[in-house]
């Protein structure tokens, strides 16, 4: 952060100046380690094993913020009496079909739902759609002790008990006694009285596996009570007019600016249908008609009346996938003519080089400008 992000490091520094402890864990020793209280070394891409030793210390010396997650988590819930864990599907989470490539939703599905999602929903590996992500269940069954063992706790606490000191030592290569100075740190500085804020490098969301990093991230901050209070919270140290503005909203084909749906041919016809498809139902993304509007009238003026749909139907729609690898290989096949490479090389800065190079070479036109 001290590199790359000074301009924010220097609240944190003013925070240590008030006494706010300055944890670092990274593989590397830098200036954000100098100025660190603690350091810890941490094997590449081991961070999901550190995140659930943490995880198993806050449960099993008592150390979660219990009217917190009772009362402001699912950690209540029970869920279905057939659910099973990774223990019980040699390693696999539950629900997983390999025909499919999917999830299947119902297999850990709360016990007795109340607003369940419609039968066959699935996430397959590549994400729901706007519509389905909306259709979030809510737990019909609870019990208020925690106690129960098809309860989402006991359930975490199961999963979470392989996760000991020795194991995020052998694993992450950091000194278990660094670690638990840091386990206990942490949850010193959070509860009813205090909280603690984890600021991740957008390195975690680069690994395959940077969502669950992300989210072993929410459980101990949501264990700890520091969602959603002064001081606490997950925040991404990126450079949005970098990151957002040059490859998020022109590399993602499936996204309008401000995250919001593009228009599917043949389903999103006229403003309405987008609505009814795109919205989501519930959450902050069931404010989007707004955004969709807002972006509308930006980009057409008074040409945007609510009479006529916005001038919605000047917005391109998609009509398949698009994506970067799916052009890739159509263009391997012939069925992509052109290319337009601006500002970076694919064989480098992309997967499978000799995929991208094979690609390129198929091509009837080839410009390459650089930037």
């Amino acid at each position: 952060m001290a590199e790359n992000h000074p301009v924010g490091f220097q609240w944190v520094m003013k925070a240590k100046e008030r006494g706010a402890v300055i944890i670092h864990v990274d593989p590397r020793f830098t200036r954000t380690s100098a100025v660190a209280d603690i350091h810890a070394p941490i094997r590449p891409g081991t961070d999901i094993a550190f995140l659930g030793g943490l995880i198993h210390y806050i449960i099993e010396n008592g150390r979660y913020f219990h009217d917190y997650v009772a009362n402001y988590t699912n950690a209540t819930a029970i869920i279905r009496d057939d659910y099973q864990g990774t223990e019980d599907l040699d390693g696999l989470f539950a629900g997983w079909s390999p025909e499919m490539g999917e999830y299947d939703f119902d297999a850990w599905m709360y016990k007795d739902p109340i607003d369940k999602p419609p039968a066959g929903k699935r996430i397959g590996h590549t994400g729901q759609a706007h519509s389905e992500r909306a259709a979030m269940s809510r737990a019909g069954r609870h019990d208020p002790s925690m106690q129960d063992p098809k309860c989402v706790f006991q359930i975490v606490k199961r999963h979470y008990q392989r996760y000991t000191p020795e194991i995020v030592e052998q694993i992450c290569g950091t000194p278990k006694e660094i670690f638990l100075r840091i386990a206990k740190t942490l949850c010193d500085n959070s509860g009813r009285d205090r909280t603690s804020a984890f600021c991740y490098a957008v390195g975690w969301t680069h690994h395959l596996v940077g969502a669950q990093m992300i989210r072993a991230a929410a459980i101990v901050q949501a264990l700890l009570g520091n969602i959603g209070r002064p001081g606490g919270g997950i925040m991404a140290l990126r450079g949005h007019a970098s990151i957002q503005g040059s490859t998020d909203i022109p590399t993602l084909f499936n996204l309008l600016p401000g995250y919001l749906t593009m228009p599917r041919a043949k389903q999103d016809v006229d403003f309405e249908s987008y609505c009814k498809h795109e919205v989501a139902v519930s959450g902050w993304w069931a404010e989007s008609k707004k955004y969709i509007v807002s972006l509308l009238k930006a980009w057409w003026g008074d040409a945007a009346r609510e009479d006529n749909g916005w001038a919605y139907q000047y917005v391109p729609h998609i009509s398949g996938d698009h994506s970067h690898l799916t052009s890739v290989v159509n263009m391997i096949d012939h069925a992509v003519k052109g290319y337009f490479v601006m500002g970076e090389n694919p064989a480098v800065g992309s997967p499978n080089a000799a995929m991208q190079r094979e690609g390129l070479r198929n091509l009837e036109a080839n410009t390459n400008r650089s930037t």
